[in-house]
């Protein structure tokens, strides 16, 4: 039998999946000694953080701005290295303060930097936290020669920031799928998808995908080389390229011709996160949607008993009067504010379904809705359905009414995959069963859709009232 490689043998103390101390009674313990067992703990801890959680902004790290300074809020995140980067209180930081970055990620000179910027196009500026280490309480040391020199007694993890100039599109990136995979190769088999007990239930095929991406997959941690620049507490070693973004920022010139900070800030748009279990559950269900939390005709959805001609008539607006368009009680809410300019009339469908006299066939007629009114210009929380006067005089209280004979049916739908929210999502709008409001399945989009049913009109009821001819 051939006896085994050298290649996967531990040899040295540089072995790659890690070394540590192997402590007996009797062991010399060397300086050596115990920065074996902390460079073993702390590269062990940030594969972890790598590999397992990832990288970005765990919590905090609130910024806002005020003449000039930023005042930066406690916060964790984990850079790529897998690093904690902790900061405990506020920090209040002004230009100065900041470590001016190039284009090839490398520290420049601040006025350079500012200078190639035009003041007539529309620059944007990355705001990035980065590990750092400061020495303390230094000590003179001698060493076997006599010869006199300085250690420190702690190594002071903390946090710096710096800017660089960045395309505006990097602001609003958003957050990319990660997960890359392709479908099974012939020879891989047959998908674990189809590989499942019966009468078990059958979930998302996934498995081979996740499988085939982690095998590709690596957890970083590249060149996590830290290099000195001079701050206002001395010198401090400092990973520039692995910072973690937190926000665009604005620089204005202020009355001096100076660079300083602006007031424009968007934290969330370069942010990435680095996402909790209970995070995700939430996201599962769908937590950061909006839904539908309210609708006008909520008593009459799904109802078994039919509305009244009447109430049904009286909901499309007032009945002695002639206009050109009614706005009426048929109204939705929303659980969060939606841009007013995606509601337009095409995301609502109300239609009146009538049973056809000679086979008995349901005529389905569509109800021309000319606009929908809205409670603000931009951002807005409720719309309401606004229909054309002339169909409501002559289809609805005319002589001629659909609403004669039989019970009609009535079917509503609002188009959520129309409609933005505040957040640049759709809305979650799938109906739930028997509930109006709210709606939703936990995905973005989908049609809500409401049916009821309304009571036969009593022949030229409306004619016999003066409302119309």
């Amino acid at each position: 039998m051939d006896k085994p490689t050298r290649a996967g043998c531990c040899t040295d103390h540089e072995s790659e999946s890690g070394c540590r101390n192997n402590y007996f009674d009797g062991k010399r313990l060397t300086t050596d000694s115990f920065r074996v067992e902390q460079r073993y703990l702390l590269e062990r801890r940030h594969l972890l953080n790598r590999a397992v959680l990832g990288w970005g902004v765990v919590y905090g790290f609130k910024i806002d701005g005020e003449s000039g300074r930023l005042t930066i809020g406690p916060g964790l995140a984990l850079d790529e290295c897998g690093r904690e980067l902790v900061q405990t209180g506020e920090r209040q930081v002004r230009l100065d303060d900041l470590i001016t970055i190039d284009e090839r990620g490398t520290r420049a000179d601040r006025e350079r930097v500012f200078s190639t910027s035009s003041s007539e196009e529309r620059v944007c500026w990355l705001l990035r936290a980065h590990y750092a280490e400061k020495l303390t309480g230094p000590q003179k040391v001698e060493d076997s020669c006599k010869c006199e020199h300085e250690e420190f007694e702690r190594t002071c993890e903390t946090v710096r920031y710096s800017l660089q100039r960045v395309s505006c599109d990097k602001c609003c990136a958003g957050c990319k799928c990660g997960l890359a995979c392709e479908c099974a190769s012939e020879k891989a088999g047959k998908p674990c998808g189809d590989q499942q007990n019966e009468g078990e239930p059958r979930g998302r095929r996934v498995c081979r995908c996740v499988c085939e991406h982690l095998m590709k997959w690596q957890p970083g941690g590249g060149d996590c080389s830290l290099c000195e620049v001079d701050d206002p507490c001395g010198r401090v070693k400092v990973d520039l390229r692995n910072g973690v973004p937190l926000a665009c920022i604005s620089v204005v010139r202020d009355a001096r011709g100076c660079a300083v900070l602006g007031d424009e800030i968007d934290t969330c748009g370069p942010r990435r996160l680095v996402m909790r279990n209970d995070v995700l559950f939430d996201l599962i269900r769908g937590c950061d949607l909006t839904r539908i939390s309210d609708i006008g005709w909520r008593d009459w959805h799904r109802r078994k008993e039919a509305v009244s001609f009447e109430n049904f008539s009286a909901a499309l607006g007032p009945v002695n009067y002639k206009q050109d368009e009614y706005v009426t009680d048929l109204w939705v809410a929303f659980s969060r504010p939606v841009l007013r300019e995606t509601l337009r009339p095409d995301c609502f469908s109300i239609t009146a379904m009538t049973s056809e006299h000679e086979g008995g066939w349901w005529q389905v007629l569509r109800v021309p809705i000319v606009r929908i009114e809205t409670d603000a210009k931009q951002w807005v929380e409720k719309a309401t359905i606004v229909v054309d006067g002339a169909w409501i005089e002559d289809a609805v209280r005319g002589r001629r009414t659909i609403f004669t004979g039989s019970d009609t049916w009535i079917e509503i739908e609002v188009r959520g995959d129309f409609i933005v929210d505040c957040n640049g999502q759709t809305v979650d709008a799938n109906a739930l069963g028997l509930s109006p409001a709210p709606t939703g399945n936990g995905t973005p989009g989908g049609t809500f859709v409401s049916t009821f049913r309304v009571e036969s009109a009593r022949p030229y009821a409306a004619a016999d009232k003066g409302v119309s001819s």
